[in-house]
């Protein structure tokens, strides 16, 4: 399949899935989408108000919907709720995940931690992007987004050993899915955060002066790049991990 070269971005009256878009990067993510003149299906296991009414507020199309990424029927339920609604998905974004606890010794964590983050985290993302990928398969190509983490590219900075597991997880997912996707017109790329102010890290003790850049990221910061990748910006991109972390990893 030929697929065009780079171009300006605009995504007017494009589809886009976003999980874990209740707050943070998520709600920031949607936002930015639809300032380009994207369609939101607002992806969440919380109720989405405040992400709703921020679209709305920009004259965009939004669709909220309650979905549980760790089970595979209320994925389907969702995606059979866009097409329906659009009759397509361009973009799929998945950044819905949890910490889960870091402070324990590594032989106090227990099998149901680890299994409870990564189906949050990596069986969360494998589900949703099978998903979607008929849809995309169907329509000769797509976007799609996943939100690792620093702690996926060097075992963290302080995260537990589960989360940094998944992390590396998606990270690899990514370069596996990009591989089978190319030739179909299939995009999939990934993001590794550093420290970024959002309700999941409130509680952990990240510092500014951790970052060379002297200062946290914020939201906004991740979701300006999901928007190159989502877009006809990011034409010659696939199967990599973006690191967005103010200096902390240099390759």
């Amino acid at each position: 399949m030929t697929v065009s070269a780079s171009g300006p971005i605009d995504l007017t009256n494009k589809v886009a899935i976003v999980t874990g878009a209740s707050r943070g990067i998520g709600q920031a993510t949607c936002v930015a989408l639809a300032r380009e003149g994207a369609h939101i299906g607002v992806c969440d296991i919380l109720p989405s108000p405040e992400t709703v009414k921020k679209i709305r507020s920009m004259g965009q199309e939004v669709l909220e919907i309650q979905c549980d990424i760790r089970r595979k029927a209320s994925i389907q339920s969702a995606v059979d709720q866009i097409i329906d609604s659009y009759g397509r998905i361009d973009i799929l974004v998945n950044n819905a995940g949890i910490l889960g606890d870091s402070s324990k010794q590594f032989e106090e964590y227990s099998e149901d931690e680890w299994d409870f983050l990564l189906q949050t985290n990596l069986r969360g993302v494998f589900l949703m992007t099978q998903a979607v990928w008929p849809y995309l398969k169907k329509q000769d190509g797509g976007k799609v987004i996943c939100v690792g983490s620093i702690a996926g590219r060097i075992g963290g900075l302080l995260a537990g050993p589960h989360y940094c597991a998944s992390k590396g997880g998606i990270h690899a997912f990514v370069k596996w899915a990009a591989k089978k996707g190319a030739s179909l017109g299939i995009y999939v790329n990934g993001i590794a955060p550093g420290p970024i102010v959002t309700p999941m890290t409130t509680n952990e003790p990240y510092k500014d002066d951790m970052v060379p850049l002297g200062r946290l990221g914020q939201p906004e910061d991740i979701a300006e790049v999901v928007v190159f990748l989502a877009s006809q910006a990011s034409n010659f991109i696939t199967g990599n991990i973006i690191d967005v972390n103010g200096g902390i990893l240099m390759v």
